[in-house]
Protein backbone atom coordinates (compact mmCIF):
# COMPACT_ATOMS: atom_id res chain seq x y z
CA UNK A 1 0.00 0.00 0.00
CA UNK A 2 1.94 3.11 -1.21
CA UNK A 3 1.14 6.86 0.45
CA UNK A 4 2.21 10.20 -1.04
CA UNK A 5 3.25 13.27 0.76
CA UNK A 6 -0.02 15.46 0.75
CA UNK A 7 -0.12 18.15 -1.89
CA UNK A 8 1.19 21.79 -0.37
CA UNK A 9 -2.09 23.79 -0.15
CA UNK A 10 -4.62 25.62 2.16
CA UNK A 11 -8.13 25.35 2.63
CA UNK A 12 -10.22 27.09 0.44
CA UNK A 13 -11.83 30.51 2.36
CA UNK A 14 -14.96 32.45 1.21
CA UNK A 15 -15.11 35.83 2.84
CA UNK A 16 -12.84 34.52 5.89
CA UNK A 17 -14.70 31.10 6.22
CA UNK A 18 -13.86 28.15 5.10
CA UNK A 19 -15.73 26.87 2.10
CA UNK A 20 -18.31 24.01 3.21
CA UNK A 21 -18.65 20.94 0.66
CA UNK A 22 -21.49 20.93 -0.92
CA UNK A 23 -23.05 19.49 -4.06
CA UNK A 24 -24.02 22.79 -5.23
CA UNK A 25 -21.62 24.74 -3.52
CA UNK A 26 -22.10 28.54 -5.63
CA UNK A 27 -24.19 29.70 -8.04
CA UNK A 28 -23.65 32.20 -10.63
CA UNK A 29 -23.97 35.94 -10.35
CA UNK A 30 -24.70 38.55 -12.60
CA UNK A 31 -21.28 39.12 -12.61
CA UNK A 32 -19.35 36.52 -10.59
CA UNK A 33 -20.15 33.01 -8.49
CA UNK A 34 -22.02 33.48 -4.96
CA UNK A 35 -21.55 30.98 -2.52
CA UNK A 36 -24.20 29.38 -1.76
CA UNK A 37 -26.02 29.08 2.50
CA UNK A 38 -28.19 26.18 3.80
CA UNK A 39 -31.90 26.81 2.81
CA UNK A 40 -34.18 26.06 5.67
CA UNK A 41 -37.77 24.51 5.12
CA UNK A 42 -40.06 22.92 7.10
CA UNK A 43 -42.50 22.14 3.80
CA UNK A 44 -40.21 21.45 1.08
CA UNK A 45 -43.07 21.07 -1.13
CA UNK A 46 -43.58 24.72 -1.03
CA UNK A 47 -40.23 25.63 -2.30
CA UNK A 48 -40.62 23.09 -5.07
CA UNK A 49 -43.25 24.52 -6.17
CA UNK A 50 -42.22 28.23 -6.43
CA UNK A 51 -39.18 26.78 -8.24
CA UNK A 52 -41.62 24.85 -10.86
CA UNK A 53 -43.42 28.48 -11.04
CA UNK A 54 -40.40 29.70 -12.82
CA UNK A 55 -40.49 27.32 -15.90
CA UNK A 56 -40.69 29.83 -19.11
CA UNK A 57 -42.68 27.11 -21.06
CA UNK A 58 -46.62 27.02 -20.49
CA UNK A 59 -47.33 23.50 -20.84
CA UNK A 60 -44.07 22.30 -19.09
CA UNK A 61 -45.02 24.40 -16.31
CA UNK A 62 -49.03 23.19 -16.09
CA UNK A 63 -47.76 19.89 -16.45
CA UNK A 64 -44.95 19.92 -13.31
CA UNK A 65 -47.16 21.88 -11.12
CA UNK A 66 -49.66 18.84 -11.73
CA UNK A 67 -47.12 16.30 -10.93
CA UNK A 68 -46.34 17.85 -7.71
CA UNK A 69 -49.83 18.24 -6.92
CA UNK A 70 -50.07 14.44 -7.05
CA UNK A 71 -46.47 13.68 -5.53
CA UNK A 72 -47.63 15.39 -2.62
CA UNK A 73 -51.07 13.76 -2.03
CA UNK A 74 -49.30 10.21 -2.74
CA UNK A 75 -46.83 11.05 0.06
CA UNK A 76 -49.52 12.68 2.56
CA UNK A 77 -51.49 9.36 2.23
CA UNK A 78 -48.42 7.42 2.53
CA UNK A 79 -47.76 8.79 5.78
CA UNK A 80 -51.29 7.85 6.88
CA UNK A 81 -50.98 4.47 6.07
CA UNK A 82 -49.55 1.12 7.33
CA UNK A 83 -46.37 -0.62 5.81
CA UNK A 84 -48.34 -3.52 5.57
CA UNK A 85 -50.85 -2.13 3.39
CA UNK A 86 -50.36 0.50 0.82
CA UNK A 87 -47.58 2.84 1.68
CA UNK A 88 -44.60 1.26 -0.19
CA UNK A 89 -47.47 1.57 -3.45
CA UNK A 90 -48.33 5.46 -2.24
CA UNK A 91 -44.68 6.19 -1.70
CA UNK A 92 -43.66 4.72 -5.20
CA UNK A 93 -46.42 7.09 -6.68
CA UNK A 94 -44.96 10.23 -5.13
CA UNK A 95 -41.23 9.49 -6.12
CA UNK A 96 -42.33 9.15 -9.33
CA UNK A 97 -44.56 12.05 -10.10
CA UNK A 98 -41.74 14.37 -8.37
CA UNK A 99 -39.20 12.84 -10.60
CA UNK A 100 -41.63 13.52 -13.34
CA UNK A 101 -41.28 17.07 -11.97
CA UNK A 102 -37.36 17.35 -12.32
CA UNK A 103 -37.45 15.81 -16.02
CA UNK A 104 -39.76 18.70 -16.66
CA UNK A 105 -37.79 21.30 -14.74
CA UNK A 106 -34.39 20.34 -16.17
CA UNK A 107 -35.54 19.92 -20.10
CA UNK A 108 -38.20 22.94 -19.73
CA UNK A 109 -40.39 21.06 -22.09
CA UNK A 110 -43.69 19.07 -20.95
CA UNK A 111 -43.33 15.28 -20.80
CA UNK A 112 -45.71 13.05 -23.75
CA UNK A 113 -45.77 8.67 -23.01
CA UNK A 114 -44.24 8.24 -19.72
CA UNK A 115 -43.82 4.39 -18.20
CA UNK A 116 -42.11 2.97 -15.47
CA UNK A 117 -39.15 1.24 -17.68
CA UNK A 118 -38.95 -0.89 -14.68
CA UNK A 119 -40.40 -4.19 -13.79
CA UNK A 120 -39.96 -6.54 -10.42
CA UNK A 121 -39.63 -10.37 -10.94
CA UNK A 122 -40.64 -11.90 -7.39
CA UNK A 123 -38.61 -14.94 -6.32
CA UNK A 124 -39.97 -18.78 -7.16
CA UNK A 125 -38.61 -20.71 -4.51
CA UNK A 126 -40.83 -21.18 -1.45
CA UNK A 127 -39.64 -18.88 1.51
CA UNK A 128 -37.26 -17.14 -0.75
CA UNK A 129 -37.75 -12.97 -0.17
CA UNK A 130 -35.35 -11.56 -2.84
CA UNK A 131 -35.98 -10.94 -6.43
CA UNK A 132 -34.92 -8.83 -9.25
CA UNK A 133 -36.09 -5.61 -11.09
CA UNK A 134 -34.90 -5.38 -14.54
CA UNK A 135 -33.99 -1.61 -15.91
CA UNK A 136 -35.30 -1.05 -19.39
CA UNK A 137 -31.88 0.87 -20.61
CA UNK A 138 -31.84 0.47 -24.33
CA UNK A 139 -35.09 -0.79 -25.60
CA UNK A 140 -37.37 2.65 -24.66
CA UNK A 141 -35.53 4.70 -22.92
CA UNK A 142 -37.03 7.74 -24.13
CA UNK A 143 -40.23 6.63 -22.34
CA UNK A 144 -38.74 5.26 -19.06
CA UNK A 145 -38.98 7.53 -16.21
CA UNK A 146 -36.46 5.75 -14.34
CA UNK A 147 -33.81 6.64 -17.29
CA UNK A 148 -35.14 9.81 -18.01
CA UNK A 149 -34.60 10.76 -14.39
CA UNK A 150 -31.24 9.27 -13.91
CA UNK A 151 -30.23 11.91 -16.91
CA UNK A 152 -31.83 14.52 -15.15
CA UNK A 153 -29.62 14.08 -12.14
CA UNK A 154 -26.53 13.35 -14.15
CA UNK A 155 -26.19 9.44 -12.87
CA UNK A 156 -24.66 6.70 -14.82
CA UNK A 157 -26.59 3.70 -15.74
CA UNK A 158 -25.22 0.27 -16.24
CA UNK A 159 -24.62 -1.31 -19.95
CA UNK A 160 -26.76 -4.03 -20.68
CA UNK A 161 -24.91 -7.52 -22.05
CA UNK A 162 -25.49 -7.76 -25.77
CA UNK A 163 -28.22 -8.69 -26.80
CA UNK A 164 -30.32 -7.82 -24.07
CA UNK A 165 -31.85 -4.03 -23.98
CA UNK A 166 -32.58 -4.43 -20.37
CA UNK A 167 -30.03 -4.73 -17.10
CA UNK A 168 -31.18 -6.74 -14.09
CA UNK A 169 -30.44 -6.12 -10.59
CA UNK A 170 -30.81 -8.56 -7.39
CA UNK A 171 -32.79 -7.04 -4.62
CA UNK A 172 -30.19 -7.81 -2.54
CA UNK A 173 -27.40 -6.31 -3.91
CA UNK A 174 -29.39 -2.90 -4.31
CA UNK A 175 -30.94 -2.97 -0.84
CA UNK A 176 -27.44 -3.07 0.19
CA UNK A 177 -26.45 0.39 -1.35
CA UNK A 178 -30.11 1.92 0.75
CA UNK A 179 -28.09 4.09 3.40
CA UNK A 180 -30.95 4.33 5.80
CA UNK A 181 -30.94 1.30 7.76
CA UNK A 182 -27.70 -0.33 6.14
CA UNK A 183 -26.29 -1.86 9.52
CA UNK A 184 -29.91 -3.59 10.43
CA UNK A 185 -29.52 -4.77 6.36
CA UNK A 186 -26.65 -6.57 6.99
CA UNK A 187 -26.83 -8.25 10.29
CA UNK A 188 -30.27 -9.39 9.19
CA UNK A 189 -28.33 -10.73 5.97
CA UNK A 190 -25.03 -12.19 7.85
CA UNK A 191 -22.96 -9.57 5.49
CA UNK A 192 -20.71 -6.92 6.08
CA UNK A 193 -21.33 -3.22 6.15
CA UNK A 194 -19.99 -1.65 3.12
CA UNK A 195 -21.19 2.36 3.92
CA UNK A 196 -18.02 4.14 5.76
CA UNK A 197 -18.76 7.89 7.33
CA UNK A 198 -16.29 10.55 6.67
CA UNK A 199 -15.00 13.05 9.17
CA UNK A 200 -14.44 15.81 6.78
CA UNK A 201 -14.68 16.64 2.99
CA UNK A 202 -12.56 20.31 2.13
CA UNK A 203 -12.02 22.38 -1.05
CA UNK A 204 -8.32 22.93 -0.89
CA UNK A 205 -5.99 25.30 -2.96
CA UNK A 206 -2.44 26.41 -4.10
CA UNK A 207 -2.93 29.99 -4.13
CA UNK A 208 0.47 30.78 -6.25
CA UNK A 209 -0.44 27.99 -8.87
CA UNK A 210 -4.21 29.04 -8.75
CA UNK A 211 -5.00 25.20 -8.35
CA UNK A 212 -7.74 23.37 -6.65
CA UNK A 213 -8.76 19.75 -5.46
CA UNK A 214 -10.83 17.97 -2.97
CA UNK A 215 -9.04 16.48 0.21
CA UNK A 216 -11.11 14.13 2.21
CA UNK A 217 -10.45 12.33 5.67
CA UNK A 218 -11.91 9.46 7.64
CA UNK A 219 -11.08 7.00 10.93
CA UNK A 220 -8.99 4.67 10.17
CA UNK A 221 -10.94 2.38 12.61
CA UNK A 222 -13.47 2.99 10.49
CA UNK A 223 -11.93 0.68 7.98
CA UNK A 224 -9.89 -1.99 9.89
CA UNK A 225 -13.12 -2.57 12.37
CA UNK A 226 -14.79 -4.10 9.36
CA UNK A 227 -11.81 -5.42 7.74
CA UNK A 228 -11.79 -3.53 4.83
CA UNK A 229 -7.59 -1.59 4.18
CA UNK A 230 -6.58 1.88 4.47
CA UNK A 231 -6.35 2.79 1.07
CA UNK A 232 -9.88 1.52 0.08
CA UNK A 233 -10.73 4.82 1.09
CA UNK A 234 -9.04 6.20 -1.98
CA UNK A 235 -9.97 3.48 -4.16
CA UNK A 236 -13.47 4.29 -3.28
CA UNK A 237 -13.76 7.92 -3.86
CA UNK A 238 -13.78 7.70 -7.92
CA UNK A 239 -12.48 6.12 -10.58
CA UNK A 240 -9.47 4.12 -10.84
CA UNK A 241 -6.49 6.44 -10.30
CA UNK A 242 -8.61 9.83 -9.46
CA UNK A 243 -7.51 9.84 -6.13
CA UNK A 244 -4.80 9.02 -3.76
CA UNK A 245 -4.01 7.97 -0.13
CA UNK A 246 -2.06 10.71 1.72
CA UNK A 247 0.37 10.59 4.69
CA UNK A 248 -1.33 12.23 7.95
CA UNK A 249 -0.19 12.34 11.52
CA UNK A 250 -3.66 13.69 12.91
CA UNK A 251 -4.80 11.54 16.21
CA UNK A 252 -8.27 12.97 17.39
CA UNK A 253 -9.36 11.45 20.62
CA UNK A 254 -7.29 8.31 19.91
CA UNK A 255 -7.99 7.40 16.67
CA UNK A 256 -6.14 7.79 13.62
CA UNK A 257 -6.96 10.02 10.75
CA UNK A 258 -6.59 8.88 7.24
CA UNK A 259 -6.69 11.20 4.34
CA UNK A 260 -6.90 11.16 0.17
CA UNK A 261 -7.00 14.18 -2.07
CA UNK A 262 -7.52 14.27 -5.96
CA UNK A 263 -4.88 13.24 -7.99
CA UNK A 264 -5.35 16.23 -10.45
CA UNK A 265 -5.98 19.68 -9.66
CA UNK A 266 -8.59 22.32 -11.55
CA UNK A 267 -7.28 25.58 -12.32
CA UNK A 268 -9.00 28.42 -11.90
CA UNK A 269 -8.73 32.20 -13.26
CA UNK A 270 -9.77 34.78 -10.23
CA UNK A 271 -10.69 32.84 -7.52
CA UNK A 272 -11.20 29.33 -6.20
CA UNK A 273 -14.68 29.98 -5.85
CA UNK A 274 -14.88 29.60 -9.68
CA UNK A 275 -13.98 25.66 -9.99
CA UNK A 276 -15.78 24.20 -6.80
CA UNK A 277 -19.04 23.19 -8.40
CA UNK A 278 -17.18 21.81 -11.18
CA UNK A 279 -14.98 20.34 -8.50
CA UNK A 280 -18.25 18.72 -6.55
CA UNK A 281 -19.56 17.66 -9.29
CA UNK A 282 -16.74 15.43 -10.10
CA UNK A 283 -16.79 13.73 -6.71
CA UNK A 284 -20.09 13.70 -6.36
CA UNK A 285 -21.25 9.97 -8.00
CA UNK A 286 -19.36 8.69 -5.45
CA UNK A 287 -20.71 9.99 -2.73
CA UNK A 288 -23.67 9.13 -0.52
CA UNK A 289 -25.33 11.50 2.26
CA UNK A 290 -28.12 11.67 5.09
CA UNK A 291 -29.74 15.09 5.77
CA UNK A 292 -29.68 16.04 9.07
CA UNK A 293 -30.67 18.54 11.03
CA UNK A 294 -28.00 19.71 12.86
CA UNK A 295 -24.56 21.64 11.55
CA UNK A 296 -23.23 20.90 9.06
CA UNK A 297 -26.96 19.22 7.90
CA UNK A 298 -25.29 16.59 5.48
CA UNK A 299 -23.04 13.51 6.78
CA UNK A 300 -21.18 12.14 4.16
CA UNK A 301 -20.59 8.22 3.05
CA UNK A 302 -18.38 5.95 0.34
CA UNK A 303 -19.44 3.13 -0.67
CA UNK A 304 -17.56 -0.17 -0.39
CA UNK A 305 -19.15 -3.07 -3.27
CA UNK A 306 -18.20 -6.55 -3.59
CA UNK A 307 -16.71 -7.83 -6.74
CA UNK A 308 -20.08 -8.60 -8.34
CA UNK A 309 -21.60 -5.59 -7.15
CA UNK A 310 -23.42 -2.67 -10.00
CA UNK A 311 -23.70 0.65 -8.26
CA UNK A 312 -26.25 3.36 -8.74
CA UNK A 313 -26.47 7.01 -7.49
CA UNK A 314 -28.15 7.33 -4.21
CA UNK A 315 -31.32 8.56 -5.35
CA UNK A 316 -31.42 5.93 -7.85
CA UNK A 317 -31.05 3.48 -5.54
CA UNK A 318 -34.10 4.68 -3.18
CA UNK A 319 -35.86 5.29 -6.07
CA UNK A 320 -35.96 1.58 -7.23
CA UNK A 321 -36.13 0.22 -3.77
CA UNK A 322 -39.48 2.31 -3.48
CA UNK A 323 -40.33 0.57 -6.60
CA UNK A 324 -39.62 -2.71 -5.67
CA UNK A 325 -41.43 -2.69 -2.28
CA UNK A 326 -44.43 -1.05 -4.44
CA UNK A 327 -44.61 -4.08 -7.06
CA UNK A 328 -44.62 -6.36 -4.60
CA UNK A 329 -47.65 -4.40 -2.33
CA UNK A 330 -49.49 -4.18 -5.37
CA UNK A 331 -49.24 -7.56 -7.70
CA UNK A 332 -48.59 -10.00 -3.99
CA UNK A 333 -49.38 -8.38 -1.08
CA UNK A 334 -49.46 -11.72 0.61
CA UNK A 335 -45.52 -11.67 -0.38
CA UNK A 336 -44.82 -8.31 1.12
CA UNK A 337 -46.36 -9.72 4.54
CA UNK A 338 -43.91 -12.48 4.53
CA UNK A 339 -40.74 -9.85 3.46
CA UNK A 340 -41.89 -7.88 6.77
CA UNK A 341 -41.98 -11.00 8.51
CA UNK A 342 -38.83 -12.42 7.26
CA UNK A 343 -35.22 -11.22 9.09
CA UNK A 344 -35.02 -7.87 6.69
CA UNK A 345 -38.35 -7.03 8.08
CA UNK A 346 -37.03 -4.33 10.57
CA UNK A 347 -34.91 -3.44 7.87
CA UNK A 348 -37.85 -2.62 5.48
CA UNK A 349 -39.84 -1.00 8.53
CA UNK A 350 -36.63 1.44 9.13
CA UNK A 351 -36.66 2.31 5.13
CA UNK A 352 -40.39 3.34 4.83
CA UNK A 353 -39.80 5.27 8.66
CA UNK A 354 -37.24 8.04 7.61
CA UNK A 355 -36.24 7.19 3.79
CA UNK A 356 -39.12 9.06 2.44
CA UNK A 357 -38.26 12.60 4.30
CA UNK A 358 -34.72 12.19 3.63
CA UNK A 359 -35.89 11.43 -0.23
CA UNK A 360 -37.58 14.44 -0.47
CA UNK A 361 -35.00 16.82 1.38
CA UNK A 362 -32.30 15.19 -1.64
CA UNK A 363 -35.12 15.93 -4.33
CA UNK A 364 -35.40 19.18 -2.76
CA UNK A 365 -32.06 19.92 -2.95
CA UNK A 366 -31.84 19.13 -7.23
CA UNK A 367 -34.56 21.42 -7.70
CA UNK A 368 -33.21 23.89 -5.95
CA UNK A 369 -29.25 23.24 -7.15
CA UNK A 370 -28.72 24.19 -3.59
CA UNK A 371 -29.15 22.35 0.16
CA UNK A 372 -32.13 22.18 1.64
CA UNK A 373 -32.27 20.95 5.27
CA UNK A 374 -35.13 21.05 8.07
CA UNK A 375 -33.64 23.04 10.94
CA UNK A 376 -34.15 21.81 14.18
CA UNK A 377 -36.91 24.24 15.93
CA UNK A 378 -38.30 23.42 19.19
Amino acid sequence: MKWFDAREGEVVHIRGRPATFSFFPTYQGAKREGVHSILFATEPWNIIQNNLEKLSDANAKRQALAFLVQSRDFFTAAQNSDVSAAKPLLLYYSFLNLAKCLIVKRSGTALSTVRHGLSEQLPVTAGAIHGHVSIDILQNPSVSAFVMFANAIGAALPTPAAPSTHFRMRSQGFLGQVLIGHRIFCQAETIKERFISLDRIEYMQDATAQEAWLRVRAYADDFTRLGYRLNDLSKNLGAAGAWRNVNCSTIIDGRRIIEAETIATTRYGHRPSQVLSQISNDARSQLWRSVTAYPPYRKYYIYIPSPAQTLLSQLLTIYLATFYFGSITRYKPEQFEQILKSPIGPFVFEFFSNQPTQFLYLMASEFMEQEVAKAAIT
